[in-house]
């Protein structure tokens, strides 16, 4: 039998009354059917209870306090429908974490990668994950594998073998592929064709020679990742703002120097934030070279607002001296305040006084981004101090000595001027008075002033030269683990040829210690460097005993 609204009779009978009588009898009237028409009984009586009447919920489950609890159908069938899904979503997941497993790759690395590119989870493993992990595991092995992901996130949506062909085109055009693929390696993964595209349309926009592009390329290797409408983009962005056409010989050489980080930003945020720069601190158009070689645009307008009003405050300087400083030095907004003045912190926990900590950061502000806590802050300042002999007012009055390193710069300097005998000795600098030299002057100025090919042909201030010296002082200080204070006390340990002398002695020192415990082999550095091979040989016997 039908019947009309299920809910009808949950309704009291005072409650059903007062409705009829409220809404006229005619309502339900038609709620018995005719002989004639008994289908349409229970269409008709559905209407006016369900879409024309308001019924109280508390009056529709009066008496059967069952429903009240009752959730409607359409919210439990999208509970079940969303729970199916989780459910679905997280066996996948399982399963898809289950296959970088087999590939070698820790649990780790596989949930950071799967954090970073989520479309992984998507895939068919059957059909696609499997056969492209396995095709880039034979390729680069679990552990390469591993790191490259990290790096490149869709490196498994391309072949290796398509890879393979942009790094063995890039290598056709004289381009360091290593190089580009360890500074940009999602290059490796674009189509071919577009990194071409990409190659051909910045070589005609500012003509740059071969050789120009791979120093381009070298540096900016993240242009290639971008489309040629992108990258024109960019270069047009430059061009505008250093008020010269990209066929320049001057375009190319600032868009060269430029931060590497130059065709990561997008052309508009670029062209915006260093003009802001330039706007407000500049102190002349030379700063927009500065500013694109130092990365102004890294930085948000706002935030470089906010560091500058507080790196004014923090040391004392007015609106002029603010614009100085940050034209010559624009990343001192790269820096976050609290930054800046834990490193004033440091140089004051150096050992410098709070007025010469102000004075070295006014003559050289880059000073305030150098963490000074850092072992090469702390090797430097020792090398200054200890080795050249420098007091804090000396170095106070000549804060350049602290922005160069020890082992590529100072160093070599330093003790070139000592062997060829310009100075008596490394402490002797400032006596001598050509400790400018050391800091002041260009490599090939340095060279012409205290190489003497004639007199001393093997004597010749060069790229050997430093490359020799780094290595014995990086050999002293890591592999020996000496500290400065015993490299100042044993100087003619940098006059030691590395691979002849101080290597194998050092070997043979180390191996008598390990055999004998009362034996310290750094109580023997002056044997070490000054002893001649049989004089070591007799005091050191190569069968242990001394």
């Amino acid at each position: 039998m039908y019947s009309c609204s299920p809910y009808w009779w949950c309704l009291d009978a005072n409650y059903r009354s007062s409705m009829i009588s409220c809404r006229g009898a005619s309502c339900f009237g038609h709620c018995k059917a005719s002989p004639q028409e008994p289908s349409r009984v229970h269409a008709l009586a559905v209407l006016p209870m369900c879409g024309s009447l308001l019924w109280p919920s508390h009056r529709l489950c009066h008496g059967h306090s069952h429903l009240s609890k009752q959730k409607p159908w359409n919210t439990m069938r999208r509970h079940v429908s969303t729970s199916a899904a989780k459910s679905a979503s997280a066996d996948k997941a399982v399963a898809v974490q289950a296959e970088f497993a087999k590939a070698g790759i820790s649990a780790e690395a596989t949930q950071a990668i799967l954090d970073q590119y989520k479309t992984y989870l998507n895939w068919d493993i059957e059909t696609k994950l499997r056969p492209a992990l396995q095709s880039w595991l034979q390729e680069l092995g679990a552990e390469q594998l591993s790191q490259q992901l990290r790096k490149v996130r869709r490196l498994l949506a391309c072949k290796p073998q398509e890879c393979n062909e942009v790094y063995l085109w890039l290598s056709s055009k004289g381009i360091n592929a290593e190089r580009v693929q360890q500074r940009a390696p999602v290059v490796m993964t674009r189509d071919i064709k577009a990194v071409q595209a990409t190659f051909e349309a910045l070589q005609q926009a500012t003509a740059l020679s071969d050789a120009q592009m791979c120093t381009l390329l070298h540096k900016h290797s993240a242009a290639l990742a971008y489309g040629p409408e992108r990258v024109l983009r960019t270069l047009q962005a430059v061009s505008t703002m250093l008020g010269v056409p990209m066929t320049s010989e001057s375009f190319s050489k600032g868009i060269i120097g430029a931060k590497h980080r130059l065709f990561l930003q997008s052309p508009d945020s670029l062209q915006q934030r260093v003009t802001f720069f330039c706007q407000t601190w500049a102190t002349g158009t030379h700063v927009t070279r500065t500013a694109l070689t130092m990365g102004v645009f890294v930085t948000p307008e706002p935030v470089m607002q906010t560091r500058a009003a507080k790196l004014q405050e923090q040391l004392g300087w007015d609106s002029e001296q603010l614009k100085q400083k940050l034209s010559a030095f624009p990343t001192l907004l790269s820096s976050e305040p609290s930054t800046l003045a834990r490193n004033v912190r440091e140089m004051q926990g150096a050992g410098f006084s709070q007025i010469q900590v102000w004075a070295m950061c006014t003559q050289l502000p880059a000073l305030l981004g150098i963490n000074w806590t850092s072992a090469k802050s702390i090797e430097k300042v020792q090398f200054v101090k200890l080795v050249l002999g420098l007091s804090f007012d000396d170095i106070a009055v000549r804060p350049h000595l602290l922005a160069y390193s020890v082992s590529s710069f100072l160093g070599p300097r330093v003790w070139f001027m000592y062997q060829t005998g310009a100075v008596e000795a490394p402490n002797s600098m400032t006596t001598s008075g050509l400790l400018s030299y050391v800091a002041s002057c260009s490599k090939a100025r340095f060279s012409k002033r205290f190489s003497s090919p004639a007199s001393n042909p093997s004597m010749v201030f060069d790229s050997a030269f430093i490359d020799h010296w780094k290595q014995r002082w990086e050999f002293l200080r890591q592999h020996m683990k000496l500290s400065v204070e015993v490299i100042a006390a044993h100087q003619d340990l940098l006059l030691t040829s590395l691979p002849d002398r101080l290597a194998p002695r050092w070997q043979l020192l180390s191996r008598l210690a390990n055999e004998q415990a009362a034996f310290k082999a750094e109580d023997h550095l002056t044997a070490l460097a000054n002893l001649s091979d049989e004089d070591f040989a007799r005091a050191f016997r190569a069968d242990g005993e001394l």
